[in-house]
């Protein structure tokens, strides 16, 4: 899998910030949580919100541990509640790699490490953020999940910072 290559960014996401790690990964357990207790619809709701994609934003590693946030774009010098964890998606060029369903996203994940670790032109970027942008073909309101996520038709973009060799 070849990646396209594209400048993004710096924006400010805010979400709901979770802590996971590569060989115990309960990111899709988080996902289903922020469903089932009403915090996703939530997120949607507050003034501070500049537009409804969604972010799913892996930093902080530390060996096997990462953090994750799922989060939306704030507008600019918004005000946001310490209920919502605030970080700084920051300038850089990406390796986007396509996902064409949920289901895909831990695949997609696996080819773009593998396509990075042997790629002739490019290293991961030192401090760089990685991040899933999901579609706008989500329509999920009020904690229930809509008819494309339960189709799994809704796909995901996978961005890995990277620097040129």
């Amino acid at each position: 899998m070849n990646p396209k290559f594209v400048n993004f960014g710096p924006m400010k996401i805010a979400g709901y910030l979770h802590k996971t790690s590569m060989s115990n990964n309960t990111i899709p357990a988080f996902w289903q949580e922020l469903f089932a207790d009403g915090r996703h619809s939530k997120l949607h709701q507050q003034d501070w919100l500049k537009d409804h994609k969604e972010y799913g934003l892996c930093f902080d590693s530390v060996g096997d541990e990462f953090s994750y946030v799922v989060g939306v774009e704030v507008k600019n010098d918004a005000d946001v509640s310490n209920e919502f964890h605030v970080c700084d998606l920051p300038k850089s060029e990406y390796a986007v790699f396509p996902a064409k369903s949920i289901n895909d996203i831990p695949l997609t994940w696996k080819e773009a490490y593998e396509w990075l670790q042997s790629a002739e032109s490019h290293f991961f970027a030192k401090g760089g953020i990685e991040f899933e942008l999901y579609d706008l073909d989500c329509t999920c309101v009020g904690g229930i999940e809509c008819e494309n996520c339960k189709n799994d038709n809704v796909g995901c973009d996978i961005y890995v910072a990277v620097t040129k060799k």
